[in-house]
């Protein structure tokens, strides 16, 4: 009797293994997720505020897209919108200038990019600085 009873306690931690472990599993891909997102989210915040740098010391719109490009290397360039207003003529010293840099960051995780349009999560980060 006694084997049969340690044969059963194998077969329940089996079945306890296989109703756990996709939990598991997606909590960790999840953080994954998150992890990258977040890591997008600092490089896009990090190449706006240097774009709008770039854009207070009297850069052009070419230089300001080429310093914000040269930041995020580790991105897609094609899934990169930057926007600057004022555009290079209207900005004078004294006035204000906007860099917008988005980002469409893909997501790994099955089931939480279903959460997302596309299965994409779309990050945005601006930047206002005076014109010197």
């Amino acid at each position: 009797m006694e084997r049969n009873q340690r044969r059963g306690s194998k077969g329940q931690s089996l079945v306890e293994t296989a109703v756990i472990l996709p939990v598991v599993l997606l909590l960790i891909m999840g953080i994954i997720d998150f992890g990258l997102l977040f890591n997008n989210y600092i490089l896009i915040s990090n190449a706006s505020r240097e774009g709008a740098r770039r854009a207070s010391l009297g850069g052009t719109d070419e230089e300001i897209v080429q310093t914000i490009q040269n930041i995020t290397t580790a991105l897609e360039l094609a899934k990169l919108t930057i926007s600057i207003t004022p555009a290079y003529s209207s900005r004078g010293h004294g006035t204000e200038v906007k860099v917008t840099v988005s980002y469409k960051s893909e997501l790994i995780t099955p089931i939480i990019d279903k959460f997302f349009p596309d299965g994409e999560a779309v990050l945005n980060s601006a930047s206002i600085m005076r014109v010197e």
